[in-house]
């Protein structure tokens, strides 16, 4: 066999094969298209705040990096699902957990569960709550309210769970020019947003808030006011 460096170089094609060596000391081929669904999946390229499960409905096989939903059949629509399990262990890693991320950081925000190989699969929703399974520590229980998406989550796939960039950090604010004791809000963030008021002669003002839905507010002071207010 001629030495490695004399051979030409070639582009990468989805159905090359490289040559190795298994876990089990075997020598082997293995196509690229193969290595790229082992890193897809088992989100080996080390993608920070994505976090990879592989979904099943049968709930006595269930154990570190998967995700569950007690389904009567191996789909189920993005757009009926409401509550999922996830274990604190994520694909590919049974010494770390991220349980810390499931309970701090996710409440309240929009994620999107995709397909780790079909990206037009996938569901938007909003994370209401967040507890740990009352029959398995190892795992916690998200409720979720779904906002848009395509497609069906399906027995054994893999799934990545990412924070929407996109509908992150929103803000709103509003200007009230004419002295009035409430303000009233139309915001349309979609959740119950912080507010602060800055009153026009610049001072930070003191008021009531009132969330009368997640999309509508009101500010209520002790006399007519007028500035800005800034919801986040």
């Amino acid at each position: 066999m001629a030495r490695i460096q004399t051979y030409g170089l070639d582009t990468v094609d989805i159905n090359d094969k490289l040559l190795g060596t298994d876990s089990g000391g075997s020598t082997k081929n293995f196509s690229i298209e193969e290595i790229s669904k082992f890193f897809k999946n088992e989100g080996a390229g080390g993608a920070s705040g994505q976090f990879n499960y592989q979904y099943t409905r049968n709930s006595g096989a269930i154990g570190k990096g998967n995700m569950h939903i007690l389904a009567g059949s191996d789909t189920i629509n993005f757009s009926s699902v409401t509550t999922l399990k996830v274990s604190k262990y994520i694909q590919g890693d049974t010494i770390n957990t991220i349980q810390n991320y499931l309970t701090s950081e996710i409440i309240g925000k929009d994620v999107i569960i995709a397909d780790t190989l079909i990206p037009n699969n996938y569901g938007i929703y909003n994370v209401t709550s967040v507890t740990v399974d009352a029959g398995n520590n190892n795992f916690y229980d998200l409720v979720l309210s779904y906002k848009s998406g395509n497609g069906t989550l399906t027995d054994g796939q893999f799934y990545s769970i990412i924070l929407f960039a996109g509908a992150q950090d929103l803000s709103f604010e509003f200007a009230q020019a004419s002295a009035a004791t409430t303000w009233t809000v139309n915001h349309n963030l979609g959740k119950f947003p912080s507010v602060t008021v800055k009153l026009s002669d610049g001072t930070v003002g003191q008021a009531a808030i009132t969330h009368t839905n997640k999309n509508t507010l009101t500010i209520s002071f002790s006399a007519d006011t007028s500035g800005t207010a800034y919801m986040n």
